[in-house]
């Protein structure tokens, strides 16, 4: 839905085009012109990541290679122990098999796309190959374009042939090469063209198996000799999906096929086992103790090398068995979702598998795995996040390994499981904190600590799960008060100003296809959001606004996008009405644009084209601007990795020191700190240098200073050590209301020197602090502004008597 072009259509190859685009625009780029000081890998260092491919070297079993199902090929050389990124610049970061030639290991092969859940949204790009036992790869030129190469479920090499291997694609069946890749001959596009699994005997027989749609033999692999395997009490049509097949080394005749039950929550259907090569198959317990694998998502089965009775068969669950499938045992997983399977060549007791948490290592007849092979392997896939303001520290909602959050590079905590989603951290004082995973559950967590987690509190209601959400859905705080939330459903967007405690629906009719909110800075903000059909509205001060005071922006679109997908909308720093929108699908329209004329003087939008030379067609997810150099400065975070813009959009730079995953998010902070999100690679933090542009603004700090009780009575506390610090000038305060009025006005000074609002009041946070007497005001959301010693700070709170 985020991709799709006018048509409805993702086109393929793209990725081939963006390469070749920016490998003839690259030049080199002078120091003073490129705009970051440092950049640092945030991590996580060793979570890892879904893990769809596994190789290792039949003569070195410390060789190991891994596919990164959105963030490349990583090698080890010690047996997983650590690990290292190949190509970071690759044209496709999506490797979804491997395979190298039983003859010649030097010659490994891998495919790539992602054809189930690729919540990368990215395509693959055919078949790379390596001549030097996987150390390096380059892309296979008689693949490139190729129709149905930019999904491949597997790739076989031959057992019989060292010319020949098999690919089977998401659509067009299953392809052969007998010349090393220089050619290829579909050579079965029957059934429904989607073959998920590849078998090759020793005898030249290979099996390919559809999914929901048979398997399918020939025992020589030529075209027009595939015929139906036969099994017996074969599930119906419409009952099984997927089919996953292996069989033993040492004795390649036995193999074995598990069928995939048809529904999302449905435990495997049908185990067969064979002892001619595939040629008759005979039924044997079913291992429903693996569970589910959600419609083709995870499926795995492996073979002892040595022993054909050792089975091991994986869903979200892992299962072994020691009889030829008679009877199935349980593993003590490492992490759920079980993608692949390697044997241990020389350690023949031992295996690994790829999971959606990264490599594990398990032994037969051994119910707990027996390592975590995640360190360094740092592919984790952030669906969003978010930074601290203040240290170098980020949080991340990743698919299936929770919220991470990075207390400083390379240094992490998970604090929840499952698929982590949106999350913010308080810019106010870094004490309060969001957390959200799969679907409408969302929750506070109000004494944050970026080291260790603390208790959380629900902050969702069931409107939310009434209207529906997104998988992962989306929520936003305001930049400039903590308490403020704002989160979207199917039909609405609500409204929280006490920090999740309550909400209230901010439309009166149904605005559905909400993808993107934006909130400016300041303590009754502006809100912005949208989404599909590139529909945008407003919602001014959004803290007290009543409910169905949206204006309507939709008319003033321009007619080349209106049927585009609005991902990413960034409010102008210092001008809240200018919005940057950047639009995720595909299309040969502008991608980034600058819309004015937003005051509420005029509403009247105008969309100025600021996407210049970005590679034409790629979508951009978010977008970032330079706080400081707003109107020249800007960072586009995309499906093929970082560009910035110096210039106001005209030309954009691509940042090959970032690799070239997918960037779901990118946000700036105050101080010059940028903050990518990716897809596949982790959290990374740019470090800006200063950049004289003729008028640029400088930040202003923050007093340290903050308010207590909130919701207050009778008097409101403020405490910090610039209050302490002040002396004889001392803090000036003004209370505004919520129409803009100065209501109380003073100065607060460390020694509590009088003035007619203020004194003395003991804290019960600790310590003394000045005093503001509130008894005139009426209940109602008001803000404090502060000023002292060459710093600001706005805070809301409640009257609440």
């Amino acid at each position: 839905e985020s991709k799709a072009d006018a048509n409805g259509e993702i086109p393929a190859w793209l990725r081939q085009d963006w390469y070749e685009y920016d490998k003839r625009k690259r030049v080199s780029i002078r120091a003073n012109q490129n705009p970051f000081d440092t950049i640092v890998e945030m991590g996580p260092f060793s979570v890892g990541g879904r893990t769809r491919a596994l190789w290792i070297d039949p003569r070195n079993e410390k060789i190991m290679l891994a596919g990164a199902i959105s963030g490349g090929v990583w090698r080890s050389e010690n047996g997983g122990a650590n690990w290292k990124p190949l190509d970071e610049h690759q044209i496709s970061m999506m490797p979804s098999c491997i395979t190298s030639n039983p003859f010649n290991p030097d010659e490994v092969y891998y495919g790539t796309g992602e054809a189930r859940a690729n919540s990368a949204d990215v395509d693959g790009n055919g078949v790379f190959y390596s001549s030097d036992g996987g150390k390096t790869f380059s892309q296979l030129a008689s693949t490139i374009k190729k129709i149905g190469f930019n999904e491949i479920w597997d790739i076989e090499h031959s057992k019989s042939d060292s010319n020949t291997v098999y690919v089977g694609t998401n659509t067009q069946g299953l392809f052969r090469t007998s010349d090393h890749g220089t050619t290829w001959k579909n050579v079965y596009n029957g059934g429904n063209k989607l073959v998920t699994d590849v078998l090759a005997f020793p005898t030249g027989r290979v099996l390919a198996a559809m999914q929901s749609n048979q398997v399918y033999a020939s025992n020589s692999g030529d075209s027009g000799t595939f015929s139906i395997v036969k099994f017996p009490n074969m599930p119906a049509g419409g009952t099984y999906r997927r089919i996953q097949m292996g069989n033993c080394a040492k004795f390649p005749n036995v193999a074995y096929a598990i069928f995939e039950g048809f529904d999302f929550n449905a435990k495997p259907v049908r185990f067969y086992k064979s002892s001619d090569y595939g040629n008759t198959w005979i039924e044997k317990t079913i291992p429903i103790e693996i569970g589910a694998s959600y419609q083709s998502y995870c499926l795995m089965l492996g073979v002892s090398p040595i022993d054909s009775n050792l089975i091991v068969c994986g869903g979200v669950n892992i299962a072994y068995s020691t009889s030829g499938g008679n009877n199935w045992s349980t593993f003590n997983i490492g992490h759920t979702d079980h993608h692949s399977f390697q044997n241990l060549p020389q350690t023949n007791n031992e295996f690994i598998v790829g999971t959606d948490g990264g490599i594990f290592k398990y032994r037969w007849n051994n119910d707990n795995y027996i390592a975590n092979l995640n360190n360094g392997y740092r592919i984790t896939q952030f669906y969003a996040g978010a930074f601290h303001p203040s240290v170098n520290s980020s949080i991340g909602g990743a698919q299936d390994n929770g919220t991470q959050v990075v207390a400083k590079p390379f240094v992490s905590k998970s604090f929840f499981g499952g698929d982590g989603a949106y999350c913010h951290i308080g810019l106010e004082d870094g004490t309060i904190a969001y957390l959200s995973y799969q679907n409408a559950t969302a929750m506070r967590m109000d004494n944050f600590n970026v080291n260790n987690p603390s208790s959380t509190s629900s902050i969702s209601i069931q409107a939310f799960t009434d209207e529906g959400v997104d998988f992962i859905n989306l929520y936003a705080m305001a930049p400039d008060d903590q308490t403020a939330l704002f989160y979207r459903t199917n039909k609405s967007l609500y409204r929280s100003t006490d920090m999740g405690n309550s909400w209230e629906k901010m439309n009166t009719v149904i605005r559905a296809g909400i993808k993107a909110i934006g909130i400016s800075k300041g303590l009754n903000p502006v809100v912005y959001f949208g989404g599909t059909s590139a529909q945008m509205y407003k919602i001014e001060k959004g803290i007290t606004s009543a409910p169905g005071k949206e204006v309507n922006y939709n008319n003033y679109v321009p007619a080349a996008v209106t049927n585009d997908y609005i991902k990413g909308l960034t409010v102008h720093p210092q001008n809240p009405y200018v919005v940057f929108v950047a639009l995720s699908n595909i299309s040969a329209q502008p991608r980034v644009w600058k819309v004015t004329g937003l005051d509420s003087a005029t509403n009247k939008p105008v969309w100025t084209n600021i996407s210049g030379d970005l590679p034409p067609s790629l979508p951009v997810n978010m977008m970032a601007v330079d706080p400081r150099n707003p109107d020249q400065v800007f960072f586009a975070g995309t499906d093929f990795g970082l560009y910035y813009s110096l210039d106001s959009g005209k030309t954009w730079t691509k940042e090959y020191r970032v690799p070239n995953v997918a960037i779901h998010e990118v946000k700036m902070r105050d101080d010059g700190y940028l903050y990518l999100f990716t897809h596949g690679r982790g959290m990374w933090s740019l470090k800006l240098k200063e950049m004289n542009f003729g008028a640029t603004r400088k930040i202003e700090s923050k007093l340290a200073v903050s308010i207590w009780p909130n919701p207050a009575n009778n008097y409101l506390m403020v405490k910090g050590a610039d209050l302490l610090l002040s002396g004889d000038v001392g803090v000036k305060y003004q209370i505004i209301d919520v129409t803009g009025k100065v209501t109380l006005h003073g100065i607060l000074q460390g020694d509590a020197t009088a003035n007619t609002n203020s004194q003395v009041a003991t804290n019960p946070l600790g310590g003394m602090s000045n005093s503001i007497n509130i008894e005139s005001l009426r209940p109602g959301y008001y803000f404090i502004q502060l000023e002292g010693r060459g710093k600001r700070k706005t805070e809301k709170f409640i009257v609440s008597k």
